[in-house]
């Protein structure tokens, strides 16, 4: 990553300040608009928040590898492994306490949803897991890049509510353990982040009343999995 020659305060106050600059944009530009309301409003928003992400990362000219989009080869069944086991936990997460069922009617708004949901994935890995990430590991350090991305991720969600917000740090902390561990945000996009984020949105289930333990077992699980990855990668590299 070549960053141009920034004082430090200033870089820091940019990496985080351009996607809240693009979604701010997107929200006045949907009120300005009258489109707060309708089904492609949150699209709109997030169209705003993957352009200020490609115009952070030509800012501070990140290379691919620093946004954890470089193929290696040497890492790649680990990346796909572990993305898989998160896949399946999520997955088991929806079958035995959410219980999905059927599909729901599809609609205009489903259609919507999903497409908000694609641009939705792209944008905060790319800012989350890649450039944010990306801009610490080489400033500071791996561990501090996987903790800072992990609690700004949970950050971000603070308008869904405190507990919400807690809650994504850890699965912030997840995701990021797969960029920590292999250097790829590939398979995050697709399929972990892109069905987390459209299972409800397609199925019906017990959405609104899941059991209470969930509420704390699910983060303790991410937390620990997420641990027991970077353990494990800190171990095979220190076997190199």
């Amino acid at each position: 990553m070549n960053t141009l020659k920034r004082p430090l305060w200033l870089e820091l106050l940019l990496i985080f300040l351009i996607p809240i600059i693009g979604m701010a944009l997107g929200v006045a530009a949907t009120i300005v608009l009258h489109l707060d309301q309708t089904d492609y409003g949150n699209l709109i928003i997030n169209l705003f928040l993957l352009a200020a992400c490609i115009v952070q990362i030509r800012a501070f000219k990140f290379s691919s590898e620093a946004l954890g989009l470089k193929v290696i080869k040497e890492k790649m069944k680990w990346h796909v492994l572990i993305s898989l086991i998160i896949f399946v936990l999520y997955m088991l997460f929806y079958l035995f306490v959410i219980h999905i069922s059927v599909l729901k009617p599809f609609s205009s708004s489903t259609l919507w949803g999903l497409l908000t949901y694609l641009v939705v994935v792209v944008a905060e890995e790319l800012y989350f897991r890649g450039a944010l990430y990306g801009f610490f590991e080489r400033r500071f350090s791996a561990q501090i890049a996987l903790i800072i991305s992990s609690l700004v991720f949970g950050l971000f969600h603070a308008r869904q509510g405190l507990s919400n917000m807690v809650s994504k740090m850890f699965t912030g902390w997840l995701w990021g353990s797969v960029r920590y561990s292999s250097g790829m945000i590939f398979l995050l996009m697709f399929p972990v982040h892109f069905t987390y984020n459209s299972i409800w949105l397609l199925f019906e289930g017990n959405w609104n009343n899941p059991p209470a333990w969930a509420i704390y077992t699910v983060p303790a699980m991410e937390f620990l999995l997420g641990l027991a990855i970077v353990v494990i990668s800190d171990r095979q590299s220190e076997k190199r």
